[in-house]
């Protein structure tokens, strides 16, 4: 019976992908024979069967489904070892996998990156935005060390450290009926179409809750990706937009906009830098989390 190894799980992922014994051979560079031998040692290996034949080729079984999951997180990661044991060689000394929500990169987390990698150029950064809901997950479960997010979504598994403070804020065009106000209440803005990030930010689940706290139903006009496009879409008169009130430095005039501060208690969000255990953090991680703090808005 043979043990389960990288090679084994990479040439099972290409049987699932390619649906056929004949085309994983092909792209793996083996015999047929070879490619069915491996796929039936595996199946005694576990002791299931993970694939169904028929004349239209394989499909998996739902253990099979289970095991392509598993297959595709070895292999990735051992992808990923093999890449960072190639930095190393190179001279890097660690690496950082970073999650930042796009409230956050506009704070101006990227200046405090920057200026850590200045300080660490023997550390390497892979640094992805990502939704807040993703980058909680990805911290909880390992794909990434530390996340950067508003602390709207909370997790018992997660370490959360202030970074910064910001207002929510809500942009209209100039000529706008709301634009005479000097704040408002949410409430007060749901009578009009709206322009908004994705449902599955955390900022657009956070209005669609306060939207039903408020016993009113909230007219999405537009999703679009990013404060950038809502500012514009907002700006072309496609509705109003509720974002971060520091961005009307760069916004307000670019796009002829008034930015009206809101007045809700869960319109200041804190951005919080995330990790699950201080003590269990790499060492470079770590490294980037005492930066952060050591710079974080007072």
């Amino acid at each position: 019976m043979r043990h389960l190894d990288t090679r084994t799980a990479q040439i099972f992922l290409t049987i699932a992908q390619e649906g056929s014994i004949a085309k994983a051979a092909t792209r793996e560079n083996m015999v047929p024979s070879a490619v069915s031998k491996r796929l039936q040692e595996l199946e005694a290996a576990v002791g299931v069967s993970l694939v169904e034949r028929s004349q239209k080729g394989i499909q998996l079984t739902p253990a099979g489904e289970a095991m392509a999951h598993h297959a595709r997180v070895v292999v990735l990661a051992l992808e990923a070892l093999q890449a960072e044991m190639a930095d190393y060689v190179n001279g890097v000394r660690g690496h950082v996998r970073v999650r930042v929500s796009a409230s956050a990169l506009a704070a101006g987390v990227p200046a405090q990156i920057q200026s850590f990698l200045e300080n660490h150029p023997d550390i390497k950064l892979d640094l992805e935005e990502q939704e807040t809901p993703v980058i909680v997950r990805d911290v909880i479960e390992g794909r990434a060390d530390v996340g950067l997010g508003p602390n709207i979504f909370v997790h018992e598994g997660l370490q959360l450290r202030p970074y910064g403070r910001y207002d929510l804020a809500v942009a209209v065009p100039q000529n706008h009926p709301l634009a005479r106000h000097l704040s408002l209440r949410y409430e007060e803005t749901l009578a009009y179409d709206h322009v908004e990030q994705p449902k599955t930010t955390a900022l657009s689940q956070l209005l669609d809750y306060a939207a039903k706290q408020a016993s009113m139903i909230k007219k999405t006009r537009i999703h679009v990706r990013g404060f950038d496009a809502v500012c514009h879409m907002v700006g072309l008169g496609m509705g109003i937009g509720i974002v971060p009130s520091f961005l009307s430095k760069t916004y307000a005039p670019t796009y002829s906009l008034r930015f009206i501060p809101l007045t809700d208690a869960w319109a200041h969000p804190l951005i919080c830098i995330m990790y699950r255990e201080r003590s269990t953090l790499p060492a470079p991680a770590l490294a980037l989390v005492e930066h952060l703090e050591q710079n974080a808005s007072r």
